[in-house]
């Protein structure tokens, strides 16, 4: 597809991802691998891949709309769902309208895909461009920030990825049953689906661990703090008892804080109430595709975030 004459659209395949990575390089001198790229945008696992668009102008790849697809279900049915993560330009070619086609483009892919709605956790620069695009507003999760009192020394290991030794204190095996109850709650709302399949894609570019201590069950990652995706408490008093061992593993790696974001009517928010007060987190922004479709039917965790 021709933009302006001198820009060519087209839908991501797995020949444009040095593209990408180029263009991740010159936007944010930041390296990423083709790997982590490929994988990440790899949802084969859900029978959907590549619902993201790139533009070139000439062979120089010079802007990137990228999104996952998801499936949420409730107790009735699956559905499936847009995350909008990616998107940059060139400095050069931006204030073109090369967001905007890109988007449009991609949502067209995301309709014939049969997506009820496309999705993104605001930064200030994404609540601006998508409002542009007739993008709503949902309601911000809230995030719960839980202290330790230990020498940083978690962010040392990140730094110099020395972090195999968070194996020794995290990796276990866990459950199905164990893995179900992540999602035991709010049957009637739609939720991401969890199962091995989303556990085997996320692991392949961003490691995690599933653990289970005092009855409860966490899904989480280490980048120098703990970050908590979603979990199962079968009380606040048995949340209370498994966050206190927590943190004695935390306080002799130097991990200083666990970092939780919810949905504000989910019991997990009510759970950690007991223990925190929270703060207002990103707003969740949507752009529907179905007019059936309500939001306030949707339970968002930290774990629908595509670089958890």
């Amino acid at each position: 597809m021709l933009y302006k004459e001198i820009y060519r659209l087209k839908r991501v395949d797995n020949n444009d991802f040095p593209a990408i990575k180029e263009l991740f390089w010159k936007v944010f001198k930041k390296k990423v691998t083709l790997k982590y790229l490929q994988n990440k945008y790899n949802t084969s696992y859900v029978g959907v891949n590549y619902i993201c668009s790139i533009a070139y102008c000439d062979e120089i790849p010079v802007a990137f709309y990228g999104a996952v697809p998801q499936k949420f279900k409730n107790n009735d049915r699956e559905i499936f769902v847009a995350h909008a993560c990616d998107s940059y330009t060139l400095p050069s070619h931006q204030r073109k309208g090369l967001h905007n086609a890109l988007a449009t483009f991609a949502y067209e892919i995301m309709k014939e895909h049969d997506m009820k709605y496309v999705y993104a956790f605001h930064s200030a620069n994404t609540y601006r461009s998508t409002k542009k695009l007739g993008w709503k507003e949902h309601k911000h999760l809230q995030r719960f920030h839980i202290k330790v009192n230990t020498l940083p020394i978690g962010k040392v290991l990140n730094k110099l990825r020395w972090t195999n030794i968070y194996n020794v204190f995290f990796n276990q095996e866990v459950s199905q049953e164990a893995i179900d109850k992540l999602t035991s709650e709010h049957k009637e709302k739609f939720r991401l689906k969890f199962d091995e399949k989303f556990i085997d894609y996320k692991n392949s570019f961003t490691s995690h661990y599933c653990i289970e201590i005092e009855g409860c069950v966490f899904w989480l990652k280490i980048q120098a703090i703990i970050h908590v995706g979603m979990f199962y408490a079968p009380s606040a008093e048995a949340l209370q008892k498994a966050i206190k061992k927590l943190k004695r593993k935390a306080f002799f790696l130097g991990i200083t804080e666990f970092l939780f974001q919810v949905d504000a009517t989910s019991t997990m928010a009510t759970q950690l109430q007991t223990i925190t007060e929270p703060k207002e987190s990103w707003l969740v922004g949507y752009l529907d595709f179905d007019p059936e479709i309500d939001l306030k039917d949707f339970i968002f965790t930290y774990s629908d975030l595509d670089t958890f």
